[in-house]
């Protein structure tokens, strides 16, 4: 398992553990009626652990965006533009799978929107979905 998993876990039993068990008072007054949390006490507790379980999971889990589109070289680097928004996307990424001329689909982070173009950090290549068609491979510089 990941070890987002284990942080969240972690830190949910950690909640669970760290709050402060109900004492008594001994007043020589017997039966004096309820003892311990009422039932709105133990309600509150367990909507605000909720709560916090629900921050740390969003923080945590980072967001990743999927886009599809034809990569095509651009000024010396990759360029997607997104069949669904029409946005262009300038590509980063570790190792050069990616060919232009061929219809992607990609998982990664988006960055910074510069000069129209917005940064896409690729994560994984989903599929490889083929030769684009029509498009040519390679744009005029500055299009």
């Amino acid at each position: 398992m990941s070890n987002k998993f284990w942080i969240v876990l972690f830190l949910s039993a950690a909640l669970c553990v760290s709050s402060i068990p109900a004492t008594a008072q001994a007043g020589g007054f017997p039966n004096l009626g309820h003892i311990g949390p009422s039932t709105g006490e133990v309600v509150g507790i367990l909507v605000g652990a909720g709560v916090a379980i629900g921050v740390v999971v969003y923080l945590v889990i980072p967001k990743h965006k999927t886009i599809e589109g034809c990569v095509l070289t651009n000024d010396g680097g990759l360029r997607l533009t997104s069949d669904k928004d029409k946005q262009a996307y300038a590509l980063g990424m570790d190792n050069s799978v990616l060919q232009p001329g061929r219809r992607f689909r990609l998982k990664g982070k988006q960055g910074k929107k510069k000069s129209g173009t917005r940064d896409f950090r690729v994560t994984k290549v989903i599929k490889d979905e083929g030769p684009c068609g029509d498009q040519p491979a390679a744009l005029a510089p500055g299009s």
